[in-house]
C-alpha cells in the first residue's frame, strides 16, 4: 500500500487546487473494479510535473475528483539517466521497463538491435506507456519517464543529439567500471537483448566513441542488466 495508505493515480490534465476534475471511462472502472475506491473516499493524484496532491473521489453520473490540497513535491533528480533497451522478448522487456521506472529511470528509448526479439513492435508502444505510469503510481514516484520512439540500433548509436551524455554499454567483455564513468551527470546505458549484441554492433559502438563496460564477471539477463546497471550508476 501506498504512503498514508492511499492510492495514487496519474491524471494526465493540469491539476489547480480546489479543481474539479472528470475522470474518464476507463479509469473509473480501474478505480471502482481493481483499487476498489468507494464514493466520498481520499485518493492521491499526480499528472508527472513533480507534485501530488490530496483528492476526493465521487461517483455520480461522472466521476469526479476534487483536488483538496498539496501533499507532496519534489525537484527533478539532477542525474539524468537514460534506458537505451534493445528489444526483448515481451515479458522481458516489460520487466525491464517497469523496474527500471521504479529505480527512477528518466528516459527509455526502445532499440532494435539484430538479435532483438521478433515482433510488431510498433504494437507495444501503448503497452509499455501503461506499464510506466503503474510503476510510477506504485513507487511513489511523480516524474512520467519519457518513452522515446522505437529506433534501430545503426540510428540511435550515431545520433548527434547524444553528445550530452557519458555513452555506455554494458558487454560482458568490457573493461571495469570506474569513479570517472560514474561521475557523471548524464548517462546513456545501453543494454542488449537476450543474445547480447554481435561482433560488428560491438565493433560500431567503439568506432562511435561508445564506453564498453562489463558489469563484473557473471552474464546478467538483459532484464537484470538494466536494473544492476542504473542500480551502479546511482550509487
Amino acid at each position: 500500500m501506498q504512503q498514508n495508505k492511499l492510492h495514487r493515480i496519474y491524471i494526465n490534465k493540469d491539476i489547480q487546487i480546489d479543481e474539479k476534475i472528470e475522470i474518464n471511462i476507463e479509469k473509473t472502472i480501474h478505480l471502482k473494479n481493481v483499487l476498489r475506491i468507494k464514493n466520498n473516499q481520499n485518493i492521491i493524484v499526480f499528472n508527472g510535473d513533480g507534485v501530488e496532491y490530496l483528492a476526493e473521489i465521487t461517483y455520480l453520473e461522472k466521476t469526479i475528483v476534487h483536488i483538496k490540497k498539496e501533499n507532496r513535491r519534489k525537484t527533478l533528480d539532477a542525474h539524468n539517466i537514460v534506458l537505451a533497451q534493445s528489444i526483448s522478448s515481451s515479458k522481458h522487456m516489460d520487466f525491464s521497463i517497469q523496474k527500471s521506472v521504479e529505480l527512477g529511470i528518466n528516459h527509455i528509448v526502445p532499440i532494435v538491435s539484430s538479435r532483438s526479439h521478433p515482433g510488431n513492435y510498433e504494437n507495444k508502444i501503448k503497452h509499455w506507456e501503461k506499464i510506466i505510469i503503474n510503476a510510477v503510481e506504485q513507487s511513489n514516484g511523480l516524474y512520467i519517464p519519457k518513452l522515446s520512439p522505437i529506433i534501430t540500433f545503426d540510428k540511435y548509436i550515431k545520433a548527434d543529439n547524444l553528445d550530452q551524455y557519458y555513452k555506455i554499454c554494458f558487454h560482458i567483455n568490457g573493461r571495469s567500471l570506474n569513479e570517472t564513468d560514474k561521475s557523471k551527470n548524464s548517462h546513456i546505458m545501453l543494454i542488449g537483448p537476450e543474445g547480447g549484441f554481435s561482433d560488428s554492433e560491438i565493433s560500431s559502438l567503439e568506432k562511435f566513441h561508445w564506453n564498453i563496460i562489463s558489469l563484473g564477471d557473471r552474464i546478467f539477463r538483459t532484464e537484470t542488466a538494466s536494473i544492476v546497471a542504473q542500480t551502479i550508476l546511482r550509487n
